[in-house]
């Protein structure tokens, strides 16, 4: 009974421990929304020091004295430790902060706020020289915080585990391989038939207002819940929360192609509603994030390539499209829109690539990654081998760095180990899709009428409302009983172009 009551009391403080962290840690984070929303240009060197404040308080606290008594007192309850989430947690999140001395996460956390905006200037002046320094100073500050996580063999390990917990480069390099394969067979089977297929109606010219409004149409019907967030514009869109309570979507506008509104929204929204559906007993603990990238990820993508890209949910959408966009559209059927979405055409744009290009665009960007962290290329040679491995892959080459390594914002903010969760996401969402459809028999119908929020709360029982609490390893294993697979997804995308291109002629396993 003793040492019941003695649980529960650590349990009441550890929670208090964690909202006071939380509670450091959205203030920083509603700093960097902003930042990338609506912040006066002028500000970003004092934001950078703003941010680099809280961030440097919010780790003093995790290590301080006070949180070595409380994983002390976790770790002499032996069992309970791993019987309680929020203790597991605590652990994990004290023994990896206190790696990292409070002056390193200073100078990080400065760099990554001030990289943020030269890189958006870089990217607009298409000048990756400009860049190229601020780059090189974050890469020595990744390097520094992987030797202090340590690592088994190889140090971009230190930094995927990060974002994908358990994962490593050896476990991912023959995964990309096979998917390297794959995509190769597709575009190799559908090169006869590319003129059957034509993205046109999604290319036309679009207003902005009505774009904003058919998309934000298409995310209340996915189930986001705008009394607790709301959508804005931002040169890379984005998702954000402070609490389950208050989540941000960003997303950007052109108004000659519709993928990337509406997309963008789309993809978004399916973070968002992870976002919103942590279970409310985790509301400012360390719980209320999700599992990983690539878990997230896969929330986003589920709904972006593969219930959005159906034909049943055009059926549904289609009506409601023309009402808004009028007689521009009125000549287009719903088979239209199905292939014009999902049309395979390997393009310099990440975000805009399709579903099975998009893959070498996340390999390419790991492998260099992957390189960076050790030290085996030169940074001045960045442009080259990107446009290089661009070629070889996807037969295109960048103009300019600015549709080319300045596309992306990750390496800005320090995210080195976060690309490979993108393709992992769809991994994971493929094998969600299939257990989905199993135990949702008919979940296309419900597409086809608009009913979508079934789809979102299967997600909410199975996903959502665990958030950090279950690793990913153990949560895709739960639902689909199977582990981490690259098949799922490979079958999945050769059926999809089978139908699209009207070949019939890829194997399926």
């Amino acid at each position: 009974m003793k040492n019941s009551m003695e649980t529960t009391q650590l349990l009441g403080d550890v929670v208090h421990t964690m909202h006071t962290i939380n509670d450091i840690t959205a203030a920083s984070s509603i700093l960097n929304w902003d930042q990338e929303t609506y912040m006066p240009e002028g500000a970003a060197e004092t934001r950078a020091e703003q941010i680099s404040t809280l961030e440097t308080l919010a780790h003093q606290f995790l290590t301080g004295d006070s949180s070595k008594k409380l994983a002390d007192r976790i770790t002499s309850l032996n069992g309970y430790a791993t019987s309680e989430p929020l203790f597991r947690l605590f652990i994990e999140d004290f023994e990896r902060a206190s790696k990292l001395p409070e002056e390193l996460v200073r100078r990080t956390s400065r760099a990554q706020a001030l990289a943020q905006d030269i890189w958006k200037h870089a990217r607009a002046e298409k000048n990756y020289a400009k860049f190229q320094p601020i780059l090189a100073e974050l890469i020595d500050l990744k390097i520094e915080a992987a030797e202090r996580y340590g690592y088994a063999e190889n140090r971009y390990d230190a930094l995927l585990n990060l974002f994908e917990p358990g994962m490593t480069v050896a476990q991912l390099n023959p995964v990309f391989e096979n998917l390297r394969t794959a995509t190769a067979e597709i575009l190799s089977a559908i090169e006869p038939n590319l003129s059957r297929v034509s993205d046109a109606p999604m290319l036309q010219h679009y207003p902005k207002q009505k774009q904003m409004e058919f998309s934000r149409y298409i995310s209340e019907k996915m189930g986001f819940n705008f009394n607790n967030g709301r959508l804005d514009l931002s040169t890379h869109p984005f998702c954000t929360s402070f609490s389950q309570y208050d989540v941000r979507l960003t997303t950007r506008i052109n108004e000659n192609d519709l993928h990337s509104c509406l997309y963008g929204v789309i993809h978004e929204t399916g973070h968002g509603l992870y976002e919103q559906g942590f279970a409310t007993k985790y509301a400012r603990t360390f719980a209320a994030d999700g599992a990983s990238i690539g878990m997230h990820e896969s929330q986003s993508l589920l709904w972006e390539t593969i219930i959005t890209r159906t034909e049943e949910f055009w059926s549904f959408a289609l009506p409601k499209f023309k009402e808004i966009f009028g007689e521009s559209v009125a000549r287009y059927s719903t088979r239209d829109f199905y292939k014009a979405v999902n049309t395979i055409q390997p393009s310099l744009i990440r975000t805009e690539a399709d579903e099975v290009t998009y893959n070498m665009h996340i390999i390419l960007r790991y492998e260099l990654e992957r390189e960076m962290i050790n030290q085996t290329i030169d940074l001045k040679d960045i442009p080259e081998i990107w446009n290089e491995k661009m070629r070889q892959n996807l037969g295109q080459v960048p103009k300019h760095d600015g549709e080319g390594c300045l596309q992306d914002i990750h390496w800005s903010f320090g995210g080195f180990g976060y690309f490979p969760g993108y393709t992992l996401g769809k991994l994971y969402a493929a094998m969600e899709w299939n257990i989905l459809q199993q135990q949702m028999p008919d979940v296309r119908s419900k597409i086809a009428n608009g009913d979508l929020l079934p789809i979102r709360e299967w997600l909410r029982e199975n996903i959502h409302q665990y958030g950090r609490s279950q690793k990913p390893a153990e949560i895709i294993k739960r639902i689909t009983g199977k582990s981490l697979t690259e098949t799922d997804f490979v079958e999945y995308a050769k059926a999809k172009a089978n139908d699209v291109y009207e070949i019939g002629t890829l194997p399926i396993l």
